[in-house]
This record gives C-alpha cells, sequence and structure tokens, in this order.
C-alpha cells in the first residue's frame, strides 16, 4: 500500500479517537449535570453475576458512575494506545500492528452507549436507541475480526488492499450486529437493549477469539518463534480485558479488565517489534 494510505489511516485513527473522547466528555457532562440515572430507561434484564459485583453498590447513581468509568478506561485506552504504537507501526509497516490499532479504535465506538440516557431523557424516538444499540455491536464484531485478521497476517497472509479488506470487515460486522435479534423492551445494565440470542452472540464472540488464539499458535509453528506463542496469550487478554470492560458497571470488572487490556496490549506489541525489528 502507498505511504499517502498508511498516513492517512493514521491521521482518521487519531480523529476518530479524539472525536469519542469529546462526544464522551460532553455526554458525561449532561448525563450529570441534568443527573440523569439509569432507571430513566425503565427495568433492566436480569443482573450480571454475583462475582462481577464485588465491592459494588445499589443503587441507580452508582451503576451510573461505574458504567461512565468503564467507558472512560476504554475510551483513554483506545487514544493511548493507538498514540503509543502509530510510530511502530510507522518502522514496521507490520499487518498486525495495523490491525491492532483498528482494534483499539473500535473501543471508541462504547461512548455512544451514553446516547440512550440521552435519547430516552430528551424524549427522542425510540428507533435512536436501536441505532446505538447495533452501532456498539458493530463496533464490537469489528473489534473481534480485527485480532482475528491480525492472526491471519501473522500466519502468513500476504493480501495488501486494506481498504478492500477493511470495507469487507465494516461490512461483515455491520451483517452481524443486525441480524442479532434485540428484545426493545428490556435494557441491559450497560444502557443497550437485551440481546434476543445470548447464546448465539456469545458462540460467535467466542468462536473468533478461539479461533485467532490458534492461527498465532500455528504461526509461532511455521515462523519458527515462540513469540507468536506469546502474541496468542496477549490477544486472549485482550479479548477478556475487553469484555469485562464491556461490562464494567461494577469497581471489580472495571480494574481487572483495564488491567488485561494494558498488558495485553503491551506484550503483543512488543512480541510483534521484536520479531519484525529484532530488538
Amino acid at each position: 500500500m502507498s505511504v499517502s494510505f498508511h498516513r492517512n489511516l493514521i491521521v482518521s485513527i487519531f480523529i476518530v479517537s479524539l472525536f469519542h473522547l469529546v462526544l464522551f466528555a460532553a455526554g458525561v457532562y449532561l448525563v450529570f449535570h441534568l443527573d440523569i440515572l439509569p432507571h430513566i430507561l425503565g427495568d433492566f434484564s436480569e443482573p450480571l453475576p454475583k462475582w462481577l459485583l464485588v465491592l459494588s453498590r445499589p443503587g441507580p447513581g452508582f451503576q451510573r458512575l461505574a458504567a461512565a468509568a468503564g467507558m472512560a478506561a476504554l475510551l483513554l485506552f483506545s487514544a493511548l494506545a493507538n498514540l503509543g504504537v502509530r510510530t511502530l507501526y510507522r518502522r514496521t509497516d507490520s499487518a498486525e500492528l495495523l490491525f491492532i490499532m483498528l482494534f483499539c479504535l473500535s473501543l471508541c465506538l462504547e461512548a455512544w452507549r451514553l446516547g440512550n440516557l440521552l435519547f430516552q431523557a430528551f424524549g427522542l424516538p425510540l428507533y435512536l436507541n436501536v441505532v446505538v444499540t447495533r452501532l456498539v455491536l458493530f463496533s464490537r464484531f469489528f473489534g473481534l475480526l480485527c485480532l482475528l485478521v491480525a492472526s491471519l497476517y501473522a500466519v502468513g497472509m500476504r493480501y495488501t488492499h486494506y481498504a478492500v479488506l477493511i470495507g469487507g470487515m465494516v461490512v461483515l460486522a455491520f451483517t452481524l450486529a443486525g441480524v442479532l435479534p434485540l428484545d426493545t423492551s428490556l435494557y441491559e445494565p450497560t444502557f443497550l437493549y437485551k440481546l434476543g440470542d445470548r447464546q448465539g452472540y456469545f458462540f460467535v464472540r467466542l468462536f473468533l477469539a478461539v479461533l485467532t488464539g490458534i492461527n498465532f499458535g500455528v504461526a509461532a509453528r511455521l515462523r519458527h518463534s515462540r513469540r507468536f506463542a506469546v502474541a496468542a496469550l496477549a490477544a486472549m487478554m485482550l479479548f477478556v480485558g475487553r469484555e469485562l470492560l464491556l461490562y464494567g458497571i461494577a469497581p471489580l470488572p472495571i480494574v481487572v479488565g483495564a488491567a488485561l487490556l494494558i498488558v495485553g496490549f503491551v506484550v503483543f506489541v512488543r512480541q510483534i517489534v521484536v520479531f519484525y525489528l529484532g530488538f
């Protein structure tokens, strides 16, 4: 790919990250300034497992604060991670780093979850809440596809038309998000509509994560480098950390999820950089 493509992509990632940070800050200000509490959405679906709610407190005020903290952790991690890896990406031209950057970028769209609170408070049409829910689901599928594609490049995929590939991933992620049934009579504690097929959603996520780990394991064998085996472990840490933060409405998943994301990202990037640059 041309140098201009890589430069434009890096600039675009920075702009999108900055936009969502500003959007999130504005949303948090409105939610707290207008004292919009989660119960405005009505009844929630079944609560999270009790082990995830350790150190949590009952009440909509604490839930709102914890949810905002979880989203803030995701957005800050996304912005800082991409700022930190952009120079290494320029030096290595590594597809693995490119798609880990896009994985981090996908986390930004979690900021839209606050929109469901604001739309309900302002009496806007409910279909906007459906749009937000599917947009967030799209970002989650897209993030997993980014990890999977990074593992395919580690195995040895040579396809260099990144724009076409990313476009195809966007279409696939939107399709997966669009076909999932939603129960629009109930919200989840994360401010999204309840999924009508949670088992199917869980299976797809687990399948993509396991396939990613297998691909990195195969890459370690084909390239005779244990660094890809370590990258497989780091990718699983990214997956688990992301999943915990996506349900971050309590202190435990927020702290553990953020820690796993940071450690997984640092370990992954280090293994890829050392493999390509030799230091």
